[in-house]
């Protein structure tokens, strides 16, 4: 199953899949993984190289590279989720696998959402078509389009309070960029609903980008939690009927961003209307903690776990995230799942 990366320029997509790489490395390794819920992936040898340099220069101190304008990058990974068949003595496991499919494209490449001339039936007069044309879109983000599984990245380092100054202008045409590009999804995959309702449904996943450089006066104006780390993935009832009072992630993510990206969460609800559901969207939270260098540059940060140097970074919500892509393995028809499996695999 394919998945598309959105967000605009300079929110965090390169740093994210650099991180999800070293999640999917450190997850595989890790001494929890192991029983029926074992978790493994593989990809190509020429993505290997790409992400493993990715991850030797961030602990090296280097900051993996953006996507150039024009660029689209694929890059597929195969997730393995081990499940058991039977019990006994021929008991063995096989596995439910996913094939993620990710694209990435450079945020350059989505500024045809911002320019309204496409929208314009005539530019001396300003009056207006009234119709999204699709095919003004790059084939790039028109292949995005296709995709059920969308993810979207929200850069909180842009979140601003200082009303009407440039950087609250800012956060402003951040906000109207990310409504056009949900809306966008719905529209295209609303017309996609009338014809195939499978190929029409989508799983929502919102990464909240950047944590780290969310101002800190922001969260102590709203007070909010310093850090998302301690608070529950989601709300949970008895057989899900009903909901507990605590403030949960999940709680946190939508607070931030009907507070802030109000135009954006109000159009991933508006979708409905449209056949299209970001109702169960899920969310993460993505930071990664950063130094000095001795040339006062700022670099991601080492931490020394067992005698090992890794990453500081949210690697506990990269994991959920990765947790996720099991329940929609879970979900996929049977049929594509008995064609993805690596038969007679032994535990």
């Amino acid at each position: 199953m394919p998945v598309a990366i959105f967000g605009d320029r300079s929110c965090g997509k390169t740093i994210f899949l650099s991180l999800l790489y070293e999640s999917q490395v450190r997850y595989t390794n890790s001494e929890e993984n192991v029983g029926p819920g074992e978790f493994r992936f593989t990809t190509d040898p020429s993505f290997t190289s790409i992400f493993g340099n990715h991850r030797t220069n961030m602990a090296k101190g280097q900051w993996a590279d953006a996507t150039l304008k024009g660029n689209m990058a694929k890059y597929k990974f195969k997730y393995g989720y081990r499940r058991m068949i039977s019990v006994g003595k021929e008991a063995s496991s096989r596995f439910d696998i996913m094939d993620f499919t990710v694209y990435d494209i450079a945020g350059e490449d989505l500024d045809i959402l911002r320019s309204l001339e496409q929208y314009r039936e005539s530019i001396s007069t300003g009056t207006y078509k009234g119709e999204f044309d699709f095919s003004a879109l790059s084939t790039s983000f028109q292949e995005l389009l296709k995709c059920n599984v969308l993810v979207f990245l929200i850069d909180l380092s842009k979140i601003n309070a200082e009303a009407r100054s440039e950087r609250f202008i800012e956060m402003r045409n951040y906000d109207v960029f990310m409504a056009t590009l949900i809306s966008a999804v719905s529209k295209y995959k609303s017309q996609v609903y009338d014809k195939d309702e499978e190929k029409a449904k989508i799983y929502p996943v919102f990464v909240l980008t950047k944590f780290d450089l969310l101002d800190k006066e922001i969260i102590k104006m709203n007070n909010w939690p310093e850090s998302y780390e301690g608070l529950n993935a989601e709300k949970r009832g008895l057989r899900g009927m009903f909901k507990d009072k605590e403030f949960t992630k999940e709680d946190y993510a939508r607070a931030i961003l009907m507070k802030y990206y109000k135009d954006t969460m109000a159009l991933s609800k508006g979708a409905a209307i449209a056949n299209v559901s970001f109702d169960k969207s899920a969310y993460f939270f993505s930071e990664i903690r950063t130094e000095q260098n001795e040339d006062g540059e700022i670099i991601p940060r080492l931490i020394s776990v067992k005698g090992s140097h890794e990453l500081d970074y949210s690697y506990g919500e990269y994991r959920a995230f990765i947790e996720r892509f099991r329940e929609i393995a879970r979900k996929m028809p049977d049929e594509v799942k008995e064609e993805q499996e690596f038969r007679g695999v032994k535990g």
